[in-house]
């Protein structure tokens, strides 16, 4: 256990000092989340998120619009340590990046997507878990570019300091396996660092930080570098008296 402390306290500095460097771009993700089980083993989730970022000549990760997000999840719970996900439907408004000034007042583009995942856990101490997330997505663009399909796939440790407080390292990759030239396989990488606090049985949120590597589809080798600070809040309307289900 005091291995796996030493790492979080190195992963957060390791984020702190990518946060310092001034070439990266500056975001703010917020999300929140209703979920309603139907069932023992299913949940629907309704996910609302807007992220913003900073614009062309300052750091304000608040600045300006980023993304304004509608999905709508059904999750599965096969078994304590395996779930199965699909979203029939999700809805994304894309800003443009702000790299130049024209790219402050450029109208978004509109996708569609669809997503299908599996995840995994495996306890390896007490309190202590290795996670394994892959999905699929299909994403159709409202403008002239073409369709992507898109595989992403995360790896993940998480800790339970409480009954209440668990933090999280991951690591998520995710790649263009369809629908983009060769060069843009690679799309972007996240790592990340959260924490998740449960303030009531129904109520929780998660607080973290995602340092991004990502591939624009405009460019051929220049790689964008972003730090992503993050608020989720999720409220569960009912409860089913089930086994704890982390995933």
């Amino acid at each position: 256990m005091n291995c796996f402390k030493k790492l979080l306290v190195t992963a957060t500095g390791i984020f702190i000092a990518q946060i310092l460097q001034a070439q990266t771009h500056n975001n703010a993700w917020l999300r929140g989340a209703l979920s309603i089980p139907i069932s023992e083993k299913t949940t629907i989730n309704n996910e609302f998120q807007h992220r913003r970022q900073n614009s062309f000549d300052n750091t304000n990760l608040l600045d300006k619009n980023l993304m304004f997000t509608y999905r709508h999840w059904v999750h599965y719970q096969y078994s304590k340590d395996v779930r199965f996900s699909i979203s029939p439907f999700a809805y994304f408004s894309n800003y443009k990046i702000i790299q130049k000034q024209a790219d402050q007042t450029a109208e978004p583009n509109k996708e569609i997507r669809f997503s299908v995942a599996a995840e995994l856990q495996h306890e390896l101490f007490r309190s202590l878990y290795i996670t394994h997330r892959n999905g699929v997505e299909y994403r159709i663009f409202s403008n002239s570019q073409n369709d992507i399909t898109r595989f992403r796939s995360r790896l993940g440790a998480s800790y339970e300091l409480s009954e209440n407080i668990t933090l999280s390292i991951i690591d998520e990759l995710l790649l263009n396996v369809a629908g983009t030239p060769s060069e843009h396989f690679y799309d972007h990488n996240r790592i990340g660092l959260n924490m998740e606090y449960r303030v009531l049985p129904n109520l929780k949120f998660d607080i973290g930080y995602i340092y991004l590597t990502r591939l624009p589809l405009t460019a051929y080798k220049t790689k964008l570098y972003e730090n992503n600070l993050l608020l989720n809040l999720t409220y569960k309307f009912k409860k089913y008296k089930s086994h704890k289900n982390r995933i």
